[in-house]
């Protein structure tokens, strides 16, 4: 049994956000697997707050989903501000 039409673009809107989660996951999940690589783990997340910002860039408004929280411009400069700022401090902290 399939949904309608309008169910199945509801459920591919959502698309972007899963790979985003993912990623996010992705990066959460190795700190409890290897906890002496958590600086790795920060480069996963940033990379996870890029890709969410280039998304959200290439997407319209309908396609988002849930990466949409306010004016494109905003929502993108947001992503990628946190994204570089996390990969900055990342390098930024010593290498053990």
């Amino acid at each position: 049994m399939t949904g309608s039409p309008r169910t199945q673009d509801r459920d591919l809107r959502e698309f972007p956000f899963g790979v985003v989660l993912l990623i996010e996951l992705v990066g959460v999940c190795s700190v409890f697997i290897a906890p002496q690589h958590w600086l790795r783990a920060v480069g996963v997340l940033a990379t996870g707050m890029l890709v969410a910002g280039t998304l959200r860039l290439v997407l319209s408004n309908e396609q988002a989903g849930l990466l949409r929280v306010r004016r494109r411009s905003f929502d993108v400069a947001c992503y990628w501000v946190l994204g570089v700022f996390a990969i900055l401090v990342a390098l930024g902290l010593p290498q053990r």
